[in-house]
C-alpha cells in the first residue's frame, strides 16, 4: 500500500513541475489521434464517394486538415523544445 502512495506523489510532483508543457503534449496526442482516425476513415470515405466532385472535395478537405495539423504539431514541438533547452535554475 505504501508504494501506491509514493507513485501518486511522484505523478503529482511531475504535473506540478511540467504544468506549462501539458497543453503542447495534449495537442500532440490529439493530432496523433486525428491522423490515426483520419487514415482509417478517410480511405473509406474516398472509396464510397458517389461522384467525382464529392471525391475531389474530400481530398481538398483532407489536404487542408493535414496542412493545418502539421503546422500545429510543429508549433507544439517547438514549444516543448524551447522549454527543455532553457537552462534550469536549481530550486
Amino acid at each position: 500500500m505504501a508504494l501506491m502512495g509514493a507513485q501518486k506523489t511522484r505523478t503529482t510532483h511531475w504535473f506540478r513541475q511540467h504544468r506549462g508543457e501539458l497543453p503542447s503534449i495534449s495537442v500532440l496526442l490529439a493530432i496523433t489521434a486525428l491522423w490515426v482516425v483520419g487514415a482509417i476513415n478517410g480511405i473509406g470515405f474516398l472509396a464510397e464517394a458517389s461522384s467525382p466532385m464529392m471525391m475531389l472535395t474530400g481530398l481538398y478537405v483532407g489536404l487542408a486538415v493535414v496542412a493545418i495539423s502539421i503546422i500545429i504539431a510543429t508549433l507544439a514541438i517547438n514549444d516543448l523544445i524551447r522549454r527543455h533547452s532553457r537552462p534550469r535554475t536549481p530550486q
